[in-house]
C-alpha cells in the first residue's frame, strides 16, 4: 500500500491552523465534562468527535488545500501490506505539541477519512530509517539460527506479544484477563498464524526492564473509564510484604536491608517501585546520605501502574529496552502516554484518545490483533477494529473511534 505524508505547518507560520488546532484542543479537553453529563458511549460524544474531526480537517487544509490529493508521486512510503496495493493511508507529520491530537477522527464534512483511508501521526514521515546496529529486539531473528529442528525454527521466529496486567480491583483484574483471552483468540484465528501472546503468571517492572526487548510488542491492559489510581488496599499489600519480607514486622527497616532484598543494585529501570515507597513510608530512607541519588518516583498520573509499582516509558527506554509495538489499552494513553514511548524508544503507539467501557477497549484489542495477525500494517489494522467495532457497536457509538495510532503505522508486526 502507500503512505502519503502531510506535513502541518510550523506553529507560527500558518494563523487560521494555529487557531483551528487551538479549538480542537479545546473540544478534545471538554469530551470527559460531557460523557461525565451523557455517558461515556452517548451519541453526544461521537457527535463533538465528529466536530473535532472536521476542525483538524480544516486546519490541515489551511495551509494545503491539497492536503488529502492521493497523489501518489507525494513524499511517503511504499509499503507491503495484505490490502490492496492501491490502498493509501495519511500520515500526519505534527510537531510535539500536536502529535497527542485525536487524528484519526479526521472528517471531511461527508464522512470519516477512516472509513477509506487508515490515518496515523508521528513527528516524522512514514519511511522507516535504516537502523545500523539493529535494536535489540531484532536478535529474536537470529535465534532461529540455534533452532534444532523446522518446527522449533517457525516456533521461535514468530513474533510474541507480552501482556501486561496493570494494577485495579480484583473485579477490574478479571476483565483484564478477559481482554487477553479475546487477544489470543484472535492471534489464534488469524490467517497466518503469524504471532502469539504470552501471558505470564507476574509482570514486574524488573521483569518488563529487563526482558521487554526479546518481545514484539507490549499490550499493557488496564481501566478506560477512569484515570489511574492506587487504592489503599493495594498499596498497603504491597509495602507490608516488602516489611514482611525484611524481618521488619513493627515497620522499621533499614536501607541496607531492603536495598538487599530487593537487589536495587540489579534494577534496570532506575525507578524502583519498592524503593519510590519507602522513600514516602521510611524516614530511615528518606534520610539517606546525599551521596545516594534519589530515584524519581512515578506517580499514578504518568506512569503505567502494575500491582507492585509503577513503569515509566523513560525508563523502560533505557538501553533500548523497549520492544517496536506498544498497546496500552488504558484511560487517554494516547494524550499523556503516546509521544513518550515513541521518544523511548517504540517504533509505533495504539492508544486511546477519550475514556471508554472496557468491553468495546477489549473487542477492538481483539480486533486490531487480530488484522495484524492477518498480515496487515499497524495503521490498516487500527482502520479495520476501528470499522468492525463499528459494525457491531453501530455509528453512533463513539467506541469504534476511540483508539488512535502514533509512530510508524505503515509497518506490519514482521517488520516493526
Amino acid at each position: 500500500m502507500r503512505w502519503i505524508d502531510i506535513p502541518l505547518p510550523p506553529h507560527g507560520t500558518c494563523q487560521e491552523t494555529d487557531r483551528l488546532l487551538d479549538e480542537a484542543q479545546a473540544m478534545v479537553a471538554s469530551i470527559p465534562d460531557l460523557q461525565e453529563r451523557h455517558g461515556l458511549d452517548a451519541s453526544a460524544v461521537t457527535q463533538i468527535m465528529e466536530q473535532v474531526g472536521k476542525t483538524l480537517f480544516q486546519a490541515v487544509t489551511a495551509d494545503n488545500a491539497e492536503a488529502f490529493h492521493p497523489d501518489l508521486d507525494r513524499d511517503g512510503c511504499q509499503t507491503p501490506d495484505a490490502s490492496n496495493n492501491a490502498l493509501v493511508g495519511y500520515h500526519i507529520v505534527a510537531d510535539s505539541q500536536q502529535i497527542g491530537l485525536p487524528w484519526h477522527w479526521l472528517h471531511n464534512g461527508v464522512a470519516p477519512l477512516l472509513e477509506k483511508h487508515p490515518v496515523t501521526v508521528a513527528e516524522h514521515g512514514s519511511r522507516v530509517p535504516e537502523l545500523d546496529p539493529p535494536r535489540i529486539w531484532m536478535q529474536r531473528h537470529s535465534n532461529a539460527l540455534f533452532a534444532d529442528d523446522q518446527e522449533s525454527h517457525l516456533d521461535r521466529d514468530r513474533p510474541e506479544i507480552l501482556f501486561v496486567p496493570g494494577h485495579g480491583r480484583e473485579e477490574i483484574r478479571r476483565l483484564m484477563f478477559r481482554e487477553a483471552e479475546g487477544i489470543d483468540e484472535a492471534l489464534d484465528s488469524a490467517v497466518t498464524g503469524l504471532a502469539r501472546l504470552r501471558i505470564p503468571g507476574a509482570v514486574t517492572p524488573g521483569l518488563l526492564a529487563s526482558r521487554a526487548m526479546l518481545y514484539q510488542a507490549l499490550h499493557f491492559a488496564a481501566p478506560t473509564s477512569q484515570p489511574p489510581e492506587i487504592s489503599g488496599a493495594g498499596e498497603n499489600r504491597w509495602l507490608a510484604g516488602l516489611m514482611a519480607g525484611a524481618g521488619a514486622g513493627a515497620g522499621v527497616a533499614d536501607a541496607e536491608t531492603v536495598d538487599n532484598l530487593v537487589g536495587l543494585d540489579m534494577e534496570i529501570l532506575g525507578v524502583d517501585p519498592v524503593e519510590a515507597a519507602l522513600d514516602q513510608a521510611m524516614e530511615s530512607y528518606v534520610n539517606r546520605p546525599a551521596s545516594v541519588p534519589k530515584t524519581v518516583v512515578a506517580t499514578a498520573q504518568n506512569a503505567w501502574l502494575l500491582e507492585d509499582g509503577p513503569v515509566l516509558p523513560e525508563n523502560l527506554g533505557r538501553d533500548s529496552c523497549l520492544p517496536p509495538l506498544v498497546f496500552s489499552n488504558s484511560w487517554c494513553s494516547l494524550g499523556w502516554l503516546g509521544r513518550r514511548f515513541l521518544d523511548a524508544g517504540a517504533s509505533t503507539f495504539v492508544g486511546t484518545a477519550v475514556p471508554l467501557f472496557s468491553r468495546p477497549a477489549r473487542r477492538f484489542a481483539a480486533h486490531f490483533y487480530g488484522a495484524l495477525g492477518d498480515g496487515y500494517c499497524a495503521g490498516v489494522a487500527h482502520q479495520r477494529a476501528a470499522l468492525s467495532l463499528r459494525d457491531q457497536l453501530g455509528m453512533d457509538h463513539p467506541a469504534w473511534l476511540c483508539h488512535g495510532v502514533q509512530g510508524f503505522g505503515s509497518l506490519r508486526l514482521a517488520d516493526l
